[in-house]
């Protein structure tokens, strides 16, 4: 009786996975930023992105309030990241200065909303991830970010901590959390990291 009970709802479930595909993943402007930031490894009379598609798809989806991100829900971690990464990309690139300075408004703007956004909402790695963007932007020669804002002084205090926590040399032997948030961390000793790639890529 039982089972006859829960056969409808096993053939509802059945009936859904069947009618789904792989998924579907949402484009991330973060990810896409830092593809457009590689360089084509011949760069001849210079430098050029080695995915010009990413740097097309950047300009085609800054938001009316010159951020980049999830338009359908706000998150100050979410936009302040991805704004920052495809602002670091144009810059590199030397391109769309009107687009950069509206993503630097923007940044400007919201800075504080940091200070405010629950802790537990912080994507992982961001607090690793985002310092390392923003030294990026500075070596990049970034001038209107506003580095010495009071919202930024926790996360770089939570960075201290989490690498403290997790010795450079232990993250380079062992598979540790730090592992998601690499992009852009200097001095890493990549042929020793890429021993601790699973198996499946």
């Amino acid at each position: 009786a039982e089972e006859a009970e829960l056969q409808p709802l096993i053939d509802q479930v059945r009936a859904m996975l069947r009618s789904m595909n792989d998924g579907d993943t949402s484009a991330s402007a973060y990810d896409t930023a830092w593809v457009a930031m590689v360089p084509k490894p011949d760069g001849g009379g210079g430098a050029q992105p080695q995915f010009p598609a990413t740097v097309r798809w950047i300009v085609d989806h800054q938001l009316p309030d010159g951020s980049w991100g999830d338009s359908a829900l706000f998150s100050a971690y979410d936009r302040m990241i991805n704004t920052l990464a495809c602002v670091v990309a144009l810059t590199k690139w030397s391109l769309e200065p009107a687009r950069c300075e509206a993503g630097l408004s923007f940044l400007h703007e919201n800075m504080w909303r940091l200070a405010e956004e629950e802790a537990e909402s912080m994507p992982i790695g961001f607090e690793i991830a985002f310092p390392s963007l923003i030294q990026t932007a500075r070596d990049l020669g970034v001038v209107d970010f506003p580095y010495g804002h009071p919202a930024l002084q926790s996360i770089y205090a939570n960075r201290e901590v989490k690498l403290k926590r997790i010795p450079r040399d232990m993250m380079h032997r062992v598979p540790t959390s730090i592992l998601h948030s690499l992009e852009g961390m200097p001095d890493l000793d990549w042929p020793r990291l890429l021993n601790l790639q699973s198996c499946d890529g």
